[in-house]
Parts: C-alpha cells; sequence; structure tokens
C-alpha cells in the first residue's frame, strides 16, 4: 500500500515545482557548495547528480504537480489532477492551506483527496466533508494530514466549492 494526497478539479490550478534541484559535483564545486564531511567531493565522480536546496527548510516542501504517479481515476470523474507531495508539518499544511484559498475560482470544485492506494480496492467508503471554500480552515486540513491529531482519518477527502 501506498499513501497518496492530491487534487482533482474541474478547472486547471498551477502547479508548485520542487526547489530543489539536481546538479552534479563539478558544479556544486564551481558554485562553491560546502560538501559533507563524511563524502568531499574529491572522492566522488564529478558527473554525479547530487541533490541541491538555497535554503534547508526547502527540503520536503510543498510541490504540486499534474498528473499523478497512481492511477486514481477510481476516486474522482475531474479532469485534471494534481498529486500533492510534502512532508507533513503544519508550516506546509498552511502553505496548502493558503494555495488552496488562493487558487481556487468561481464555479470550481476541488476534491483534495488523501487515500491509501491498494487499500480495499473494492470499497471506497472514503469519508468527506463538503465546504464553502471560506470555511476551510487549518483544522480541516491538519485532520488530513496529521496522525496525532484526535480527528485524524486515514483516508479522507475535503471538497470546496465557490
Amino acid at each position: 500500500m501506498s499513501s497518496c494526497s492530491f487534487i482533482a478539479t474541474n478547472f486547471e490550478m498551477p502547479e508548485i515545482e520542487s526547489k530543489a534541484k539536481y546538479i552534479t559535483v563539478k558544479e556544486a564545486i564551481e558554485l562553491e557548495i560546502k560538501p559533507h564531511e563524511l563524502v568531499p567531493w574529491e572522492k566522488m565522480d564529478p558527473n554525479t547528480q547530487v541533490l541541491f536546496v538555497e535554503n534547508k527548510e526547502d527540503l520536503n516542501e510543498l510541490v504540486i504537480n499534474k498528473d499523478c504517479y497512481y492511477n486514481v481515476s477510481e476516486y474522482t470523474g475531474y479532469p485534471f489532477i494534481y498529486e500533492v507531495n510534502f512532508s507533513y508539518s503544519e508550516l506546509r499544511v498552511k502553505q496548502l492551506l493558503d494555495y488552496l484559498k488562493a487558487n481556487i475560482r468561481e464555479g470550481q470544485i476541488i476534491e483534495l483527496w488523501r487515500v491509501w492506494i491498494g487499500h480495499d480496492n473494492n470499497e471506497l467508503n472514503i469519508p468527506y466533508s463538503r465546504f464553502n471554500h471560506n470555511e476551510l480552515s487549518l483544522n480541516h486540513l491538519l485532520q488530513m494530514y496529521n496522525w496525532n491529531n484526535a480527528n485524524y482519518k486515514q483516508q479522507y477527502c475535503i471538497v470546496l466549492e465557490r
């Protein structure tokens, strides 16, 4: 089983690209990036790719990409699908809340899903809540993403309308 979070909607939405990027060891040396103390650049192949971020805070950031790694067509009938990725923190959930509120248009319906792919595929009784876009709060999203929240649901869908 794999956890998957995605947005399904009736209108296109902007993507949020990762600030992390891959560069070669040679490029890292040219940019005068300090290597990890256990693996100095000199011991690595100059063409090896390494993950680079400007700020440590950008690791595990909120990323929203069109389409989805998993086939999620059994969950929704909407044509626009966006995979939602981040490592849980209240800051990242707040960023997701801000993204949803800033990007929902008049007449748009957004489904925000968090599901376990391969979990009871024969039975899709996933709880959902429906809100006007103005009603959505951080607490609603924390129920979806914070497994320590008293109201946490393993699988959940939030439907937003404007």
